[in-house]
């Protein structure tokens, strides 16, 4: 790896912090780290102390186990814990998969940071008392009702333009500060039409506001810019940001499908541009499905916020994302106790999740009832065949194992004469004998000394491979070899049985209490069977891996009959299986929706008392009613899409304003509670919630509201004299200078020059392919995989979701601009694009024009032709450079 790639590898590290600025080590131990425990430890090392090793305290993860501390703080890299969770151990854990990286971040995270443990809480399986919210928890600033204030008296009522300048005038007058001056009509075009379509204005469109003398100009901009299909694309994407979008799922192995994602994004893309009310916006993104069956078509897409979460089974995840996204609430904190700063107690987390476990995943079809019932019939065909084969070759496998197992000893010795003195070829081994050629090189592979995965028993092997007098001993050790992979297969057999009646008499939904496999004997069954994870790999199958092709071949007469036959009408139904219809992923109640009992510390196994399925208590008016209507998800959409909740209309204007200035009147934009930051302007924050709502919930009327008034309209002129009383600008006294983000940075580069394809919905395409040059929003998204692209300049995570991109400033970036394929083909293309022009003054005018939407000075033109007569009339090398000018990478 060269210096410039290990460096940027660092800073990509870096760049991208794993918890929110304003969180402590102790919320983020709560937030990140206990669930994690909890979810994938707590089973088995609390109580029961599996392995001898309790993990529900630093003291006794520090004691460790037989083996010692399984934590060191502030050193991950020694400690077992991390190596466990990396699979780079002999001990792998959880034993059910890998976690996912982003897990595995956090966990790395909370070591190197001091491993600092959250807040004790009372381990008791008797019935709670009752959470009391105090009248000074209730007094809180975000759970008052929305008030409409009186817009306040300011000296300079001539400057106020709008109700909005005078909440923020009347504030830069009480610092001593004034408003820097407006923006000149260049800058406040661009601005508005980057803020709404995230595309810079042509040129026609900025000489046009020039010369439009009209005291309506800026708001014909307005409308015009928000009747386009580009504004739906733009904001539809920072609402994607909230719902952590993807096109792929997280699974054990890695990026799982999600074919019909497109369709919640283009769904919500959708809602935008027909300004859809936001209450409205809200109840489809949770029950949408559930909504009046007239409108059910409309809303249903919405469902996907829930449906295509990163994965499926977490649906504690959903809850986050809800409450954070809707309602500006950490609830997620409430999962292992009682909320340590909001009055959420832990009760209310389990009613919400309640809600979600009482759903399952499910279809809406947008194609017609004939062509679903074709499809339907032929998939389920299809699968009942697959499934058909699936289990006769997994009975295959089971007989073959148990053929095999029995000469294990055999095997063993004809690799200890590969791998050991005798150093024969294994062409020789199977001249002379019967064996089976895969299996003996799946024996080789395995017993190789150099394997990464060792065991202890395999110590005695490693020396008997250089002993040229072992022979004898190495029979020995075969012979208990054999009798150990027999045992262990015996003790895997037995526990099926077991399992399969434990599972006979459990409800559904409930807690599983299978058993385990004995950790040392289910990675040793596991390595016997290793599949090759893909072509390259295959090297890597274990012995007892067999493939389809592989168990064709061993089969003879009626077996082999009946697998051609199977393999035969899958080949035939998969030909014959019509495209699959479009359809919604969304969720539907489950025909028995039950409540769930709070888990006692997060851990499953361990339930505490009730929790009825019903909204949160700080933001019920009066006592707390159940859910009746299926799982509750149609009344939870109700109670928080209501101009009663005083948190729903907030977070969203907060939202709306934050995209426009760079900061949220709340800076903490998904936090309204005690932990996030307060308002700096908490009487324009309810004037503006209570506009929303008076305006009939309208995103589009907001818009109008801000972008009309003067703050909006503010240069970025800087004053020492204002910079002393408030260096921040959190009092608004000039606009922020923001630095575009990636999808605008892109689009911008595709659009200036001409090559933009503005084609509308549809399937993820990879960014990477050199031939899209459709709008970022349309390219690929991976949890699994990030685009290195899109993180490079801060694109959020979409396993969880994100109030605000945080922009870094590395040096990465800036060789991206000068070396990234991309920004070469943009500027070549850019430079056909000018070819029409003769001469240079003509080229670098247009160009100026096209990507800084104003004219250039004498000297620009002047340094402009020098550079490109030096540069041997390379165009493309000097559009380069303009293109990564800050002045075309930031709004003014």
């Amino acid at each position: 790896m060269t210096l410039c790639a290990c460096i940027g590898s660092l800073i990509l590290g870096l760049a991208r912090p794993i918890c929110a600025e304003s969180e402590s080590d102790r919320d983020f131990f709560e937030v990140k780290v206990r669930p994690l425990l909890a979810k994938h430890c707590y089973t088995c090392h609390t109580e029961a102390r599996a392995g001898g090793l309790q993990m529900d305290s630093q003291d006794a993860m520090m004691r460790g186990s037989k083996d010692g501390p399984v934590l060191v703080p502030g050193k991950p890299d020694e400690s077992k814990l991390i190596q466990a969770i990396r699979y780079k151990d002999r001990v792998k854990m959880p034993p059910s998969g890998k976690l996912a990286d982003d897990d595995i971040a956090a966990l790395v995270s909370w070591v190197r940071s001091g491993a600092v443990w959250g807040h004790p809480a009372p381990r008791s399986k008797a019935k709670a008392t009752q959470y009391v919210i105090t009248p000074e928890a209730r007094a809180f600033w975000s759970f008052q009702p929305v008030k409409q204030p009186p817009v306040p008296a300011v000296k300079d009522r001539s400057w106020a333009r709008a109700p909005i300048d005078s909440f923020v005038l009347a504030r830069l007058e009480n610092a001593g500060l004034k408003p820097a001056r407006p923006a000149d009509r260049r800058t406040l075009i661009r601005r508005a039409t980057l803020d709404l379509i995230g595309l810079p204005p042509t040129p026609d469109e900025v000489e046009a506001f020039e010369k439009d003398s009209s005291p309506r100009a800026f708001e014909k901009v307005v409308d015009r810019l928000l009747g386009s299909p580009q504004y739906g694309e733009r904001w539809g994407r920072l609402w994607l940001d909230v719902a952590r979008y993807s096109d792929k799922q997280l699974t054990a192995e890695g990026d799982g499908p999600l074919p019909n994602a497109f369709q919640y994004r283009d769904w919500v893309i959708r809602a935008f541009n027909e300004d859809m009310p936001y209450d409205q916006f809200v109840k489809a993104q949770i029950a949408g499905d559930l909504l009046p069956e007239a409108a059910r078509a409309k809303y249903a897409g919405g469902v996907g916020f829930f449906s295509l979460s990163p994965k499926p089974e977490f649906r504690d995840e959903r809850v986050d994302a809800a409450t954070r996204g809707f309602l500006g609430l950490t609830v997620a904190c409430a999962q292992c106790h009682d909320h340590k700063f909001d009055p959420i107690p832990t009760r209310d987390y389990y009613s919400l999740l309640g809600v979600l476990e009482s759903t399952e995943e499910g279809k809406f079809p947008l194609a017609p009832a004939d062509i679903v019932a074709v499809y339907d019939k032929q998939k389920k065909a299809l699968d009942e065949e697959k499934a058909a084969l699936n289990k006769f070759l997994d009975n295959q496998r089971e007989q073959l194992f148990d053929i095999f197992a029995l000469r294990t000893s055999a095997y063993v010795m004809a690799s200890w004469k590969v791998l050991g003195p005798e150093k024969k070829s294994v062409a020789e081994v199977l001249a002379a004998t019967n064996f089976d050629k895969t299996v003996l090189q799946g024996w080789i592979r395995f017993l190789e000394p150099a394997r990464e995965r060792k065991y202890e028993y395999l110590s005695e092997w490693v020396s008997l491979l250089q002993d040229p007098n072992g022979k004898l001993k190495a029979e020995q050790f075969a012979a208990k070899f054999e009798n150990r992979i027999l045992a262990v297969r015996k003790d895997e057999v037995e526990l099926r049985e077991k399992n399969a009646k434990i599972k006979a008499q459990e409800k559904e939904g409930a807690i599983s209490k299978a058993i385990a496999l004995d950790r040392e004997k289910f990675y040793l069954l596991a390595d016997l069977r290793a599949k090759a994870r893909t072509e390259p790999r295959k090297k890597d199958a274990g012995p007892f891996y067999f493939s389809d092709d592989q168990l064709g071949s061993y089969m003879t007469s009626v077996w082999k009959e009946h697998f051609d036959t199977l393999r035969a009408n899958i080949e035939r139904l998969t030909k014959a299986l019509p495209a699959e219809y479009p359809a919604y992923t969304i969720l539907k109640d489950k025909a028995k929706p039950e409540n769930l009992h709070v888990y006692i510390r997060g851990n499953q196994d361990d339930p505490g008392e009730e929790a009825p399925r019903q909204f949160l208590a700080i933001l019920s008016p009066g006592e707390q009613v159940p859910f009746k209507q299926g799982s509750g998800r149609l009344e939870l959409a109700e109670a928080i899409a209501t101009p009663q909740n005083p948190l729903t209309a907030r977070v969203m204007v907060n939202r709306i304003w934050m995209h426009h200035f760079g900061a949220g009147i709340v800076p903490t934009a998904s936090n309204f509670g005690k932990l996030g930051e307060p308002p700096v302007n908490p009487e324009l924050l309810d004037y503006l919630a209570g506009r929303f709502i008076q305006n009939g919930w309208s995103i589009k009327k907001m818009h109008k509201e801000i972008m009309l008034s003067g703050v909006y309209a503010l240069s970025s002129e800087y004053s020492a004299a204002n910079a002393q009383i408030d260096p921040e600008n959190k009092l608004l006294w000039r606009a922020n200078i923001r630095r575009l983000d990636v999808e605008s940075m892109r689009d911008s580069m595709l659009f200036v020059s001409g090559k933009l394809d503005k084609t509308m919905g549809g399937p993820a395409v990879s960014l990477h392919d050199e031939k899209n040059f459709r709008r970022t929003l349309y390219g690929a998204i991976s949890r699994a995989k990030p685009d290195q692209f899109l993180r490079l300049f801060d694109f959020p995570d979409p396993n969880e979701t994100s109030e605000r991109r945080i922009a870094t400033n590395v040096p990465l970036q800036q060789l991206y601009f000068l070396n990234s394929p991309l920004m070469q083909q943009q500027a070549e293309m850019l430079a056909q694009r000018l070819s029409d022009y003769t001469s240079d003054q003509q080229k670098i005018k247009q160009a100026y024009s096209l990507l800084f939407n104003r004219p250039p000075t004498p000297q620009e033109i002047e340094k402009g032709a020098a550079f490109v007569t030096a540069q041997g009339n390379s165009w493309p090398n000097y559009l380069q450079v303009l293109l990564s000018a800050n002045e075309f990478l930031y709004v003014n």
